[in-house]
C-alpha cells in the first residue's frame, strides 16, 4: 500500500546553492527550430576545442549553446557567460516536485480506498501522507519563489 512516498525519509530543504536533487541529470528543455535558424562554422585549434569543450561541459550545455552564450555576452559588453542554467535547474527542480506530488496522491488516494472499504490504514500512514505532502508543496512555494525573485 505504502508508495515510495512511505519508503524514503524526507528531505529537508536543501540550500538554494545546491541543486535539490544532485544525483539527478538535468533534462534539456527541447530545441525550437524555428528559434535559431543560422548556421555558422568556426575554425579551432586543438587547444582551443578542447578548453572551449571543457567550457560548455562544465557548465553542462552544448558547445553550440556555450559559443552562442559567450559571443552574445561579448557582443552585449558583458564578461559573464549567461546559459540557461539556472532556468534548467528550475524546471528539473519543478519536475521532481511534481513526480513527488504525484506520489503522495496515489498514497492518499489508497488510504481512500481502504477508508471507503471499511478497512483501518496502518497507524500514522495518513499523517505521514499529508505531512509530506505539505513540506513538498513548502519547496514548490519556495521554487516559485526563487524563480520570480531571479525574474525581476
Amino acid at each position: 500500500m505504502g508508495g515510495e512516498a512511505d519508503d524514503r525519509a524526507p528531505r529537508e530543504q536543501q540550500s538554494t546553492s545546491q541543486p535539490a536533487f544532485p544525483d539527478r541529470k538535468p533534462r534539456r528543455r527541447t530545441p525550437n527550430p524555428s528559434q535559431r535558424t543560422h548556421k555558422t562554422t568556426t575554425r579551432l585549434s586543438d587547444t582551443e576545442k578542447t578548453e572551449i569543450t571543457a567550457a560548455a561541459k562544465q557548465r553542462a550545455v552544448t558547445v553550440a549553446r556555450f559559443l552562442a552564450a559567450a559571443g552574445l555576452a561579448v557582443a552585449r559588453g558583458s564578461t559573464t557567460v549567461h546559459t540557461n542554467e539556472q532556468l534548467d535547474a528550475a524546471i528539473d527542480e519543478l519536475a521532481a516536485l511534481r513526480t513527488a506530488i504525484s506520489r503522495i496522491g496515489n498514497n492518499i488516494n489508497q488510504i481512500a480506498f481502504i477508508y471507503n472499504a471499511g478497512g483501518q490504514p496502518r497507524p500514522g500512514e495518513f499523517d505521514h501522507a499529508l505531512t509530506t505532502l505539505i513540506r513538498v508543496l513548502a519547496r514548490v512555494d519556495d521554487a516559485a519563489d526563487t524563480l520570480v525573485k531571479k525574474r525581476l
